[in-house]
């Protein structure tokens, strides 16, 4: 019975921090163009290009990227990361239909959106799942190549901020960092709280043979 409650609350924590997470990106930040993250980055340009939906770019792009590390990663954190890609993505679909272009004063609107999605991000990590693709593969190529995985994604999500902001406004980069800045304050702010921990969640990884 424990353990069945343990997995009703990470199935809720899971879907609040994903719905926020899509509430941040669909409201506040995407209306700008304003990436998160690596798969953000790529659906950001996606939608101003081709006018793809934002929610399937980030799924689409955040399931390639978490299928390619797999092979490292245990069966739990894998579902869980995709069952929190997957709330996100649906939540900014949903969204973006609810509230069409509902944008007010740019910066007032990053710093809401950071908040938002550094909560999001902060309860996903507090109970031990990535929020996103990108994350497994740095992993992997930490693990494959060698290397801090934390500056291998930050190397990835600055390369994609740049190709981003070449393309629709230089701006973008400022935007984009002053947001991971925020956010990630918020996240330490989240992760460091006290909560009823989940011993039995925690992520574990495939050593390389």
């Amino acid at each position: 019975m424990a353990e069945l409650l343990m997995k009703a609350k990470l199935t809720f924590m899971i879907i609040v921090g994903g719905v926020l997470q899509g509430l941040g990106m669909s409201l506040f930040l995407f209306p700008h163009d304003i990436p998160t993250g690596g798969a953000a980055g790529i659906a950001v340009l996606l939608h101003y290009l081709f006018q793809i939906p934002h929610g399937f770019s980030v799924w689409a792009v955040n399931v390639s990227m978490l299928f390619t590390a797999l092979k490292w990663l245990e069966m739990r954190t894998f579902t869980g990361t995709l069952a929190s890609i997957t709330v996100t993505s649906v939540s900014v679909l949903i969204f973006d239909v609810v509230f069409p272009d509902i944008t007010s004063n740019l910066w007032l609107d990053l710093a809401s959106g950071a908040v938002l999605l550094g909560l999001g991000i902060g309860l996903l990590y507090k109970y031990k799942i990535s929020n996103g693709g990108f994350g497994a593969l740095a992993l992997m190529i930490s693990i494959y190549r060698g290397g801090n995985p934390g500056t291998i994604l930050l190397i990835m999500n600055c390369i994609i901020f740049m190709v981003t902001a070449s393309i629709i406004a230089w701006g973008i980069v400022i935007q984009a960092l002053i947001c991971q800045v925020i956010s990630t304050r918020v996240i330490d702010f989240i992760y460091n709280i006290r909560l009823t921990s989940l011993p039995y969640l925690t992520p574990m990884y495939r050593h390389k043979k």
